[in-house]
């Protein structure tokens, strides 16, 4: 079952990302880019995450990942480099009733981001059924060149 739909309000919750590396900055990314706040759960992280964890611009705990670290969480990404590590993080955050996203195991997650445009006030948002993330930023891509000759 497939059902698109836009986040509008966490309540007060935060995203919690788990794996400091080039896939968990994308997602921080995309996550400071929509306001929301974020809790980075890695040993490591690339230099744009711990610059965005020097400036305030995230909270980073540097430790590995631990039970109950979704607590709290509205959103979590399991985004480490070790299989068995995201599938803990999936059923740790899917038993407590969260959406999860787990970057190398998509179908062991309950969403999946799409590929995000953003001018103004309009988000375009482009997914695929298959989890093709390459396809769809493709698609969001054209959309947005669409969008620029329109203006």
């Amino acid at each position: 079952m497939r059902f698109p739909l836009t986040i509008t309000d966490l309540r007060g919750g935060i995203a919690v990302v788990v794996g400091g590396g080039v896939v968990g900055e994308r997602k921080v990314r995309s996550l400071l880019a929509a306001g929301v706040p974020v809790r980075l759960i890695s040993p490591t992280a690339t230099e744009q995450l711990q610059a965005w964890a020097a400036g305030n611009k995230i909270a980073w705990e540097q430790r590995t990942y631990r039970d109950g670290d979704h607590d709290g969480a509205g959103l979590v990404f399991a985004a480490t480099n070790v299989r068995a590590v995201n599938r803990k993080i999936a059923q740790a955050a899917i038993a407590s009733g969260l959406l999860v996203n787990v970057a190398d195991a998509p179908a062991e997650g309950n969403f999946h981001s799409p590929a995000v445009h953003r001018s103004g006030d309009l988000i375009v948002s482009v997914s695929t059924i298959s989890g093709r993330p390459r396809q769809a930023t493709t698609a969001r891509d054209k959309i947005a060149a669409l969008l620029a000759s329109d203006s």
